[in-house]
């Protein structure tokens, strides 16, 4: 049970809205000093030095060449290797075991509770920055390079003895993405795998997004991209396992994922002259189960919060009802212990596990991510993050006059911090 006492502290508004302004004075008096290995204006980091630092070195074999070790560093690690596993290893059930060593992503095996045996390769998700029209505005990439594979040769992954996954994770998003791994078996030096950007952004708002199919090209086969939280990764596991059983490719594929949405589960289509209308009707059920449910939320859980965000205190009418389990993961309700009322920066930040907030009522920051893109220049802003760091939020009423709702809202925010990595 929760060990803080916010009764020693003063609640009202006027109070935490001093703390706030307190706060952010703080941040820009002394911005960035308490942020690791940040840059200093007129200093540059030897780009070796850089890699060895956030821990992408870790994973190159020590037969590598330098210069093969710094371009497998700077192409495939864009987020730290360790990191990509924590990610990884705080999605999967209690009691997973791994195989391969702790660093390991490409791949990273282990045998999970409920699933068995798994392989699953793990890339960095990141926006793709090639010169203007040469691919369409919007994508999102991974770059496929195994450790010890040199520039200009060809590779593969092992699909053998275990179900194999292709995943990406994204650190703008803070969400997984899984490809179909069959279809990218042999690839050539950084081999680019793209999703779309509205596809990263639904499935952070909710937990689960389904893309329709894309022609891979020079196949001419479809692939069916799926993007969720980390706490549907063992739902995308189980879903992508029975469809590549029942050999659903193109739409049949994107019917059956659907159809297994968490909390607006469907059925697949009789025949395949209805495949394209049950698909019709799948999405906008999907879509008006969402918003029915926000609307009904919202409201309860704002109440909660004197319509106040409880990170930063701002009030002003924009303040919005964020569900801890995210609406799309089993496990999620519409009741006020699964909310945290919040400002639209905030929630934005929640929602993609920017932080999260402990069973303490503490925030917790993913400092991984604040590295991550104080390294790629996407800091600009950055202390309505770290300003917040360790610092208790504003709790609901019902925290000190309701202990099964104190209760469930404990066990949803330590489900959701493990999930994060960031337990």
């Amino acid at each position: 049970m929760p060990s803080c006492d916010f009764r020693a502290r003063s609640n009202t508004r006027a109070e935490r809205r001093r703390r706030g302004v307190k706060r952010r004075a703080a941040g820009r008096s002394g911005r960035r000093r308490d942020l690791p290995r940040q840059r200093r204006a007129g200093t540059t980091r030897p780009a070796g030095d850089r890699i060895a630092q956030n821990g992408s070195l870790d994973t190159i074999d020590a037969g590598m060449r330098p210069l093969q070790a710094l371009a497998y560093a700077k192409a495939c690690q864009r987020y730290p290797t360790e990191s990509l596993r924590a990610k990884l290893a705080g999605a999967l059930p209690n009691g997973t075991r791994f195989d391969t060593a702790a660093e390991d992503v490409h791949p990273a095996i282990a045998a999970i509770p409920g699933f068995g045996r798994a392989r699953m390769y793990v890339w960095t998700v990141t926006a793709d920055r090639s010169a203007p029209g040469a691919r369409p505005a919007g994508e999102y990439k991974i770059q496929m390079i195994l450790p010890n594979q040199e520039r200009g040769t060809r590779a593969t992954l092992d699909l053998a003895g275990a179900f194999t996954s292709l995943l990406g994770y994204s650190p703008d998003f803070g969400v997984f993405v899984g490809w179909q791994a069959e279809l990218h078996a042999e690839f050539a030096y950084s081999r680019n795998v793209q999703c779309r950007e509205e596809l990263l952004r639904e499935a952070r708002n909710t937990g689960w997004a389904v893309a329709s199919p894309r022609v891979l090209r020079g196949t001419g086969r479809d692939e069916v991209r799926i993007a969720f939280t980390p706490g549907n990764l063992l739902h995308y596991l189980r879903v992508s396992r029975e469809a590549d059983r029942e050999g659903h490719v193109g739409k049949w594929r994107e019917a059956c994922f659907l159809a297994q949405t968490p909390n607006a589960r469907g059925l697949l289509p009789g025949a395949e002259r209805e495949l394209d209308e049950n698909i019709e009707r799948q999405r906008e059920r999907v879509t008006a189960t969402r918003w029915v449910r926000d609307r009904t939320f919202s409201a309860k859980v704002k109440e909660q919060y004197d319509e106040s965000c409880a990170v930063c205190s701002i009030q002003l009418e924009i303040v919005e009802g964020a569900h801890i389990i995210h609406v799309r993961e089993e496990g999620s309700s519409d009741q006020v212990w699964n909310g945290i009322a919040l400002c639209p920066n905030h929630h934005e930040l929640f929602d993609g596990s920017a932080f999260v907030v402990d069973a303490e009522l503490h925030v917790r920051v993913d400092e991984a991510r604040v590295e991550y893109l104080e390294e790629n220049d996407l800091a600009s802003g950055i202390q309505i993050l770290t300003d917040y760091r360790g610092e208790p939020i504003h709790p609901p009423y019902f925290w000190e006059r309701d202990e099964d709702l104190r209760q469930r809202m404990t066990q949803a925010l330590t489900r959701r911090t493990v999930a994060a990595g960031l337990a």
